[in-house]
């Protein structure tokens, strides 16, 4: 019985964004990753965006340290932009400064002040700006700040929840790092964005940091829900949130940099989540995105290519493939939003598992060569 009305339920997801090939026209598809040459998992960088290309995934989110003589992060660029450009692939990286180890004068080269937290900022982000404008665009700065340990004081809502010490002073830093980027623009006259991620309601965190000085340019969202979630109403403490339109409030381009279901958070290391709720879960979210008209989203990134076992059971199973040789049905899903082609075999498990009908796929296949018609006109 569970299995049929989890059928069921997935047939009438189909039709809301099989069609949506008008939505999905400027809607671009990627994935985060991990790249290094000290993991044997994420060292292969080559097979990794063969197979974002593969996919029709056309961006690539990944860390980027800058701590020591900053060498490590410029040999992964050097390494990454080649196949970037051989694969049709943007590069999203996210850059992180000595503080975010708790490093507040970068091993004694500034002061213990807020001057020295800015020109720590500054100074780390300039340079790989700098050697790689050519050919990134976005530079995300930090990566959930929102979630740190006495960053915010209340529900993460409004400006005044983050009038914190931390949250100053992290303020502070993005003010360096975000004026890095921008006097890079305008040194190169390329138009460089700066990217600055929230998550659930913490749609304050923008304002604030903008009052104090940072130049925030984009707006990054992680999107964790889960099936019985709908994005228009999600409980936050005193009421609900329509994340969409919290979005359209802060009034920029924004991109959802990391996408899955909320169900794959299992409770101990290697204990199966429920595969069947998280793929009802990805499907549903991923409609919701196609479909909003409220926000200026440009796109979305699913959170990860490859599960990382080594990792506790809320963190290990996210990958949209559970080894590089090995799809997961989640790849599958992304395959279809991204209008790329699929196996034999792969179509055999979308129909079998009940995500969709031959009919859904012919639809969806249709309308994907639409979209892709008029792109070429």
């Amino acid at each position: 019985m569970k299995t049929r009305c989890i059928r069921t339920v997935l047939l009438v997801l189909a039709a809301t964004w099989l069609t949506s090939a008008a939505a999905a026209q400027t809607f671009t598809w990627g994935v985060c990753g991990h790249p290094s040459p000290s993991q044997a998992l994420w060292s292969d960088y080559a097979t990794q965006f063969a197979t974002l290309e593969q996919r029709g995934l056309k961006s690539y989110r990944f860390d980027v340290p800058l701590t020591r003589d900053g060498s490590a992060a410029t040999q992964l660029l050097q390494a990454l932009v080649p196949l970037s450009h051989a694969h049709h692939i943007t590069l999203h990286p996210i850059l992180y400064v000595p503080f975010t180890w708790g490093d507040a004068t970068d091993n004694g080269r500034y002061p213990d002040s807020d001057a020295g937290l800015e020109a720590q900022g500054y100074d780390r982000v300039a340079p790989i700006v700098l050697r790689f404008a050519a050919d990134i665009r976005d530079w995300e700065l930090q990566n959930e700040l929102s979630l740190r340990q006495g960053f915010k004081s209340g529900t993460g809502t409004t400006a005044s929840d983050y009038a914190t010490p931390l949250a100053h002073q992290w303020a502070t830093v993005l003010r360096g790092m975000s004026r890095a980027v921008h006097d890079v623009g305008t040194r190169t006259g390329r138009p460089l964005r700066t990217v600055v991620d929230t998550v659930y309601a913490d749609f304050g965190l923008i304002p604030f940091l903008e009052a104090q000085g940072a130049r925030v340019d984009k707006l990054a969202y992680h999107y964790y829900y889960g099936g019985g979630t709908s994005p228009y109403r999600v409980s936050v403490p005193g009421g609900t949130i329509d994340v969409f339109a919290e979005m359209k409030k802060i009034g920029k381009p924004v991109i959802i940099n990391e996408l899955n279901a909320a169900e794959i958070y299992a409770p101990l290391r290697g204990q199966p989540y429920d595969d069947a709720k998280a793929l009802v879960s990805l499907k549903t979210h991923i409609g919701y995105l196609l479909n909003q008209n409220d926000a200026n989203i440009e796109g979305a990134e699913f959170y990860e290519l490859y599960d990382e076992s080594g990792k506790n059971a809320a963190e290990s199973n996210f990958g949209l493939m559970k080894t590089p040789a090995q799809p997961k049905t989640q790849m599958l899903l992304a395959t279809v939003a991204t209008c790329a082609m699929f196996s034999a075999s792969e179509h055999a498990t979308l129909v079998s598992q009940g995500l969709f009908t031959e009919a859904d796929l012919a639809a969806r296949q249709a309308s994907c060569k639409t979209t892709t018609a008029a792109h070429t006109r």
